[in-house]
């Protein structure tokens, strides 16, 4: 969801509103990614921020070539800040990501995905959980251009290639061999001769001394500041035998591009760190999103040495979980290759990166949830009780994924111990008296375990939206990083009862006109029995009393509902729940003409089809729409869904409906008795809307579309997973085009028709 979404929205806004490269539309050039970033500091006040963190070799400078021209005075080097602003956690509470690109200006694809990555994340926050989580608890920095110069000078001349900074040096170079190669020029075994060079000329030229260039130096401060000081180095060249160990914080990300690798220490040589376990598991992690190959000291696919680059500067002297990635398969890379595979997989990429971030060196060990499916299960009285919740997690599933290398029992061989269910709290910031739930283990295949659980509300879920988290723990008590869903809980009037529950999906339109007018006495004022003290795990699909072919007085206004079930509704393993309930809908009667509740005595035995005769009461309810069933929201048009269970014994649970009325998704012109009542307030659920494109749209916000009740989990679960994740609905049908009622009237309408055009037929032959 998030990655289609991001795609969709940026294809777009690249497309129509910003200066591109020459002949490579979908990569914005330096001025239009400049005005994109302003942009979105403009369009997202709260959450992105914009800051110079540097200048580029030119910006004080007026140098010029005979070759080519070169930009006057240079650039300021910029830093994205995206993170909720407004959150609880200060900034100092909250994990930190640093990601750069641009350091090699011949590399196109990388400004282009890190931009795409932060438009992702500000559209997505507030409509989808992981988003919206991660924001409020990590801060997202982005250097989109390091390289501001020499980018502007391949743009123009793309025929240099040009790797390097602007720095002249001695003189004796030409054209694009002048510079110094930026990734050779951090203070960590600078100047090895088995991974740089001190020949000015050649493209891996690292400089006259460590950190001697601007960019390089605005990357360093800017890292200083963002990483906690406790966990620097003094001496890393002396260090690199100690591990950092499991607490750190923080992770930073070098773009680069071509290959398909994903890179992390050591890269100086051809060795391990000591905190490999971790650095691997997280690459392979890595790995299942892009299908990248390892490039790092021990692995097959070390390619060659980098001293003085900047992932082992962060990881040795910074001492932050460090990482690169070698995108796509070209330096000017194919916009269809891009848009098709290097934007999608890497985008989700680093995305688990940003999830771990508060502790990537524990989280990258723990098992990881592969989908997060939330279902209504428990609503009575229009009173949402329960909600069914069912994970796959699994240990192993993505740290052994990376084609052609052996599994990594390391941290992949320990498997799931538990998981847990936390409602609208983090498990970062779990406290006593928070809600949290064990999940029961349901299914357990070879590399995947499934879990299910019924989150219940002894008073029902309260008005609003709610979070629920799930984390998963190893058995070496490693958790994973958390996964996020929303659900909502609205508030509406209920004007009246519904007839009776059925398999369609209730409507959110009136009728066109009443069905029908009331032909029998009123039924009785008091319900046929009283609801259950717990909730059940499952909507009632039948009402449980028997029927009868006398009305009583006055209607009811409660259902009855079946027995609980007997399996288990959740027990949290801290002190019972304490929700804000909802109001409970009234037991006054309502004064308009209504028919029994679902739970209550039908006046007539209802038909399996659509009847010509009346129905025996009209409803300002939506057409068809039981209260023991949710109104999935956000949706504006009438829906069908697949038809659920019924009764083998009583399957005709939906009413006579008049086959020459209008269609339901129609208002209702007909006058209807006001209750003299106050309306009563009925929660109804209703699943967050996780793959809106729209950033100006509000969370929940109504669409065109409805949703199924699926939460896509970063990554997504194999097809073969019980149950099935992240498959969403087909647009719904409108009712008019589905309902019986209206196919049996189009039918006779168009039977009509073609006997009336028959008989003007002979008319015309007899006359002529």
């Amino acid at each position: 969801v998030f990655v289609v979404a991001a795609r969709l929205l940026s294809v777009a806004v690249v497309e129509a509103q910003y200066d591109t490269i020459d002949g490579h539309r979908c990569f914005r050039n330096l001025a239009g990614m400049t005005e994109a970033m302003f942009d979105l500091q403009r369009s997202y006040p709260n959450l992105a921020s914009v800051e110079d963190v540097g200048d580029s070799y030119l910006k004080s400078r007026n140098d010029n070539s005979d070759d080519y021209p070169l930009p006057q005075n240079g650039y300021d080097i910029w830093a994205m800040n995206v993170t909720a602003h407004g959150s609880k956690r200060g900034s100092a509470d909250k994990g930190k990501m640093l990601i750069i690109s641009g350091v090699h200006p011949r590399e196109y694809a990388p400004p282009e995905l890190t931009m795409r990555f932060a438009e992702s994340l500000l559209s997505e926050y507030g409509v989808d959980a992981d988003v919206t989580w991660l924001l409020q608890n990590a801060e997202v920095h982005i250097i989109f251009h390091v390289n501001p110069d020499s980018r502007y000078v391949t743009e123009t001349h793309p025929e240099t290639f040009w790797r390097k900074n602007q720095n002249p040096g001695g003189g004796s170079c030409r054209s694009s061999r002048v510079g110094v190669d930026l990734n050779r020029n951090y203070d960590f075994m600078w100047g090895d001769q088995d991974g740089a060079s001190d020949d000015e000329c050649d493209s891996t030229y690292h400089g006259r001394s460590p950190e001697s260039e601007p960019e390089t130096r605005a990357v360093v401060d800017y890292a200083k500041r963002i990483f906690p000081a406790g966990q620097r180095r003094d001496d890393p060249e002396d260090m690199v035998n100690t591990p950092l160990g499991e607490d750190i914080m923080g992770i930073f990300v070098d773009v680069h591009s071509p290959g398909g690798y994903i890179f992390y220490p050591w890269g100086h040589k051809n060795a391990k760190s000591k905190d490999d376990d971790a650095l691997q598991a997280t690459a392979r992690k890595m790995s299942y999103f892009n299908g990248y190959t390892l490039w790092a000291g021990g692995q097959p696919d070390f390619q060659y040495a980098t001293s003085g680059d900047s992932s082992d500067y962060m990881y040795a002297a910074l001492g932050v979980a460090s990482f690169g990635l070698e995108l796509g398969e070209d330096f000017y890379e194919d916009c269809g290759l891009f848009e098709d595979e290097v934007v999608p997989d890497n985008l989700s990429a680093l995305l688990y990166l940003a999830k771990n971030s508060k502790k990537p060196f524990s989280l990258a060990k723990g098992p990881d949830i592969l989908g997060l499916v939330l279902s209504n299960d428990n609503i009575q009285d229009g009173i949402q009780y329960g909600i069914k919740v069912t994970v796959v997690a699994s240990d192993s599933r993505l740290v052994n994924s990376i084609r052609n290398y052996p599994d990594f029992p390391a941290t992949g061989g320990q498997g799931v111990a538990e998981v847990r269910v936390y409602l609208d709290v983090h498990p970062d910031d779990f406290k006593e008296g928070d809600l949290v739930w064990d999940m029961k283990l349901v299914d357990d295949n070879s590399d995947e375990q499934t879990y299910e659980l019924e989150v219940t509300s002894p008073d029902g879920f309260s008005a609003g939206r709610h979070t629920l988290y799930v984390q998963a723990r190893d058995g070496r008590d490693y958790f994973g990083p958390a996964t996020g869903a929303f659900f909502d809980v609205e508030r509406r009037p209920t004007k009246s009862p519904t007839v009776a529950p059925t398999t369609n999906r209730p409507s959110k339109r009136p009728t066109s006109r009443p069905t029908a007018r009331p032909t029998t006495k009123r039924p009785s004022e008091k319900p046929t029995s009283k609801p259950t003290s717990r909730p059940s795990n499952k909507p009632t699909v039948r009402p449980t009393a028997k029927p009868t072919t006398r009305p009583t007085n006055k209607p009811t206004l409660r259902p009855t509902t079946a027995e609980p079930s007997s399996s288990p509704t959740g027990k949290p393993i801290t002190a019972r729940p304490t929700f804000s309930p909802s109001r409970n809908p009234t037991d006054a009667p309502s004064d308009s003409p209504t028919t029994a509740n679902p739970s209550s005595s039908p006046t007539t035995s209802p038909t399996s089809s659509p009847s010509s005769s009346p129905t025996h009461e009209p409803s300002r309810s939506p057409s068809k729409a039981p209260t023991a069933l949710p109104t999935i929201s956000p949706s504006t048009s009438p829906t069908t869904s697949s038809p659920s269970s019924k009764s083998s014994t009583n399957p005709s649970t939906i009413p006579s409906i008049n086959p020459s009325s209008d269609p339901s998704s129609q208002p209702s012109d007909a006058p209807t008795p006001q209750p003299t009542k106050s309306p009563t307030v009925e929660p109804i659920f209703s699943p967050a809307v996780v793959d809106s494109p729209n950033p100006e749209k509000n969370p929940g916000e109504p669409t065109t579309d409805t949703l199924s009740q699926v939460f896509v989990a970063f990554p997504p679960p194999p097809s073969s997973s019980p149950p099935s994740v992240g498959q969403v609905t087909k647009p719904s049908v409108p009712a008019a085009l589905s309902s019986p009622s209206n196919n049996a009237s189009c039918t006779a309408r168009s039977s009509a028709v073609a006997v009336s055009l028959f008989a003007t037929a002979l008319l015309l032959l007899y006359l002529g």
